[in-house]
């Protein structure tokens, strides 16, 4: 660990990194998530090969509403700081920038929070200095709505349109950044930048572009190493990843020397979270990879060429929000009668009813709650769609979850469906009572506030920069 206050980065290193580049940027991502870990190892021989910047993506949607509505990561924050420790040293040990994107997971506001007060007590802990950029991604309602009135909001996907009762129906919402917030960032003397939600290869884009790289080549070099251990094998847990653009082509290799990254996982790749094989749609412009062509270079070492950037007539940013729906409760046992598990679908019908009637004794109105059933073991994850029927299985979980307003509420529902599948009876019953088996007590969880997506529509911006608000902070100083 360094010992006494580590200078930040001096003029004349920043100045050569923004200046135009011809030969060769080297850019390493560190993991697919910040929190997911990478290997010592990968991370000190990428450092040793002398990377121009460090980058890391900090979230995604991937774990649901949840994480965006309730303002949490979705990684613990003991691996948030190990990680980022790591880069950070890095990134002051060879003065090069260090970028974070979607931080905190949603990148909202707390999440930013969240990120930024992990960062500073490394800092304090090392007794560095370096200017940090912060860049807001949260958007107010006040701001959304004008977007809306103004027409510039529109579905992304089948989802209905936006209007100003859905945006003050929700609860969080975000907007996904392109290269040029990271790139003002940059322009202002970060060091390191912590953005809120932005596109994943946005991340790695942004310096490449900026020092006049082809957009085609340095966003697609974006897209295959934003999940840095993806495209490496062997693929056991995360690890670091090394892209190299050149003026007509990129390399992409594992840090780590024992592993490598071959030429149908970088191109798999390219088709990852994507509806097209051939086109990924960003701000600026869609990547067209329909020229491209991949070859493997050395056992280690894929090479790509061929990537184009076609620009769009207009500018457009993702949104991502989520509206509160309640709180959630759920309990888990498992069932090994027979008996039962052949007549599951009628009992928990049963269920409801029972449930429906005695929670109307207290008060409780069937439409102000929702109680599903899932039964692991038999079609709980594809419900009606299985197509796989065959014989009853020998036991079943049941997991049963109650929505309702709020957790006394949600609880109470609960408790009665608890009580109701443990000792209704049905035709065959060998017993009297104890139809479920718990595999703990309490055997009620209170799982905490639920959200729902509301908002997955994109909107028309005419400056880039416009919702992303940056303030730049002397961390140490």
């Amino acid at each position: 660990m360094p010992e006494g206050i580590v200078q930040p980065m001096p003029a004349e290193a920043q100045a050569r990194l923004l200046a135009p580049r011809t030969d060769e940027v080297r850019l390493l991502a560190c993991s697919g998530i910040l929190g997911y870990g990478f290997t010592e190892a990968a991370f000190r021989r990428a450092l040793d090969m002398g990377m121009h910047a460090i980058g890391c993506d900090g979230g995604s949607m991937d774990p649901g509403p949840f994480y965006l509505g309730e303002g949490i990561p979705f990684v613990s924050r003991k691996a948030m700081k190990r990680d980022l420790a790591l880069m950070l040293d890095g990134a002051i040990s060879k003065q090069v920038p260090l970028l974070i994107g979607s931080a905190g997971g949603g990148g909202g506001t707390p999440h930013l929070a969240y990120t930024r007060a992990v960062l500073e007590e490394i800092a304090a802990e090392r007794g560095y200095r370096f200017k940090l950029a912060l860049i807001e991604s949260e958007l107010s309602k006040d701001y959304l709505k004008a977007k809306v009135r103004a027409g510039a909001v529109s579905p992304l996907g089948p989802i209905a349109e936006m209007t100003e009762q859905t945006v003050e129906d929700s609860h969080r919402v975000v907007a996904m950044m392109g290269v040029e917030p990271f790139q003002q960032a940059l322009r202002q003397g970060a060091q390191v930048v912590l953005a809120g939600r932005a596109s994943d290869a946005a991340i790695y884009a942004a310096l490449p572009t900026m020092q006049g790289y082809d957009p085609g080549l340095a966003w697609h070099l974006g897209k295959i190493i934003e999940c840095a251990g993806a495209v490496v094998r062997p693929k056991i847990g995360q690890d670091c990843v090394i892209g190299r653009l050149r003026a007509d082509h990129f390399l992409i290799e594992p840090g780590h020397p024992d592993k490598s990254c071959e030429k149908i996982r970088i191109a798999a790749h390219t088709l990852y979270e994507n509806p097209s094989p051939y086109e990924l749609v960003e701000p600026a412009g869609t990547l067209d990879t329909r020229a491209c062509s991949y070859e493997q270079v050395d056992a280690r070492t894929t090479m790509v060429a061929g990537s184009r950037m076609r620009h769009a007539a207009r500018y457009t940013v993702k949104l991502e929000g989520v509206r509160k729906l309640g709180f959630r409760s759920m309990f888990m046992a498992g069932i090994r009668d027979p008996g039962l598990i052949g007549q599951i679908d009628e009992f928990t019908a049963g269920v409801r009813a029972k449930v429906a009637e005695e929670t109307a004794a207290m008060g409780i109105a069937e439409r102000d709650y929702r109680l599903v059933f899932r039964t692991y073991g038999r079609d709980a994850v594809m419900g009606t769609l299985e197509p796989e029927r065959g014989e009853l299985p020998h036991e079943i979980g049941l997991m049963v979850e109650c929505l309702a307003r709020d957790e006394e509420q949600s609880r109470a529902v609960l408790a009665k469906a608890r009580y109701c599948c443990l000792h209704n009876d049905f035709p065959g019953r060998l017993c009297i009572s104890g139809n479920l088996a718990f595999p703990f007590s309490p055997s009620d969880i209170s799982v905490g506030s639920a959200y729902a997506f509301s908002v997955w529509h994109v909107m028309e911006l005419d400056d880039p920069l416009e919702p992303f608000p940056i303030t730049m902070i002397d961390v140490g100083g």
